[in-house]
């Protein structure tokens, strides 16, 4: 199987993916950028020199510190890509972590070394609070699956990959089962905010026959695979599966194989949970 997947989904790594991270050191350089612009560089005991030389330092740091909040939120949009999703809550945690290191740059003199720490420290136990809601109660979606028709044991689907180009496909059967390959981190790395790694590699069908009064369902040989599967590339994850019980904090790499029965005209979303399942949700 061609190995076209990007590592690039590799920032799905600790603190990389989350916005939050990216808005505190946002936060940090916009509170150190307003301290240093509403600091008074006054001639009191000063030469005029020394006074315009003050005052060109200020305005050079506050843009450094303006120029770095900013990198820190373009990477909050383009590289946690989550800015929309989370909403409101962002807006609140950059307000009020942007006010907290104002008041600390800005009279660290009446506060303060103590106070700087626990602002600090505190700062840093509320990012990790709101990052292990967003990790444990997080999932990925990987695609859409829309049923175009389904006639006796015969399906036709148009499967829409978060990367790549969508497909349609006539597959036997009733019922379709995406083929995913992930990879799961010990709960330690999700509390720190990484998310299960995956490879989504295509899609098999399967028709279900009653025995004996019990459904058997038996597998058709109408599979589907990308040529270029959206996730990490098939060489890393052979490699992590070669290798699992060296790699510290991997929990399991496994394939998931979830089944769904398609129904006409309605579209799916396949969902990848922090724990590695697959689950199958009907769209809107």
């Amino acid at each position: 199987m061609p190995s076209t997947g990007s590592d690039f989904y590799l920032l799905n790594f600790p603190f990389i993916s989350s916005p939050y991270p990216w808005i505190f050191f946002c936060a940090l350089f916009f509170g150190a950028a307003l301290s240093g612009a509403t600091r008074f560089t006054g001639k009191r005991r000063r030469q005029e020199r020394d006074v315009q030389r003050a005052k060109n330092l200020k305005w050079l740091l506050f843009s450094i510190y303006l120029s770095l909040s900013l990198l820190f939120l373009l990477g909050a949009v383009f590289i946690s890509g989550l800015m929309a999703k989370e909403g409101l809550r962002l807006l609140y945690f950059f307000s009020g972590s942007a006010l907290f290191f104002f008041l600390a740059f800005r009279f660290k003199k009446t506060a303060g070394i103590t106070f700087l720490l626990l602002l600090v420290l505190f700062s840093v136990a509320v990012l990790l609070f709101l990052q292990t809601i967003s990790a444990f109660t997080g999932e990925t979606e990987i695609a859409k699956v829309r049923v175009i028709s389904v006639k006796e044991d015969t399906m036709r689907l148009e499967v829409v990959p978060v990367t790549g180009e969508s497909v349609i496909i006539d597959m036997q059967g009733s019922y379709f089962a995406p083929i995913v390959r992930v990879i799961i981190f010990d709960d330690y790395y999700v509390f720190l905010g990484a998310k299960s790694w995956y490879r989504f590699e295509g899609l098999t069908s399967f028709r279900v026959e009653n025995i004996e009064g019990k459904p058997v369902f038996k597998q058709e040989d109408t599979d589907f695979y990308f040529p270029g599967p959206a996730g990490i590339s098939s060489r890393l994850y052979s490699w992590f599966e070669e290798n699992e019980e060296k790699i510290p904090g991997v929990k399991a790499v496994q394939i998931e194989m979830d089944l769904k029965r398609a129904r006409e005209l309605l579209t799916y979303l396949i969902m990848l949970q922090n724990d590695g399942g697959i689950q199958i949700v009907i769209d809107g």
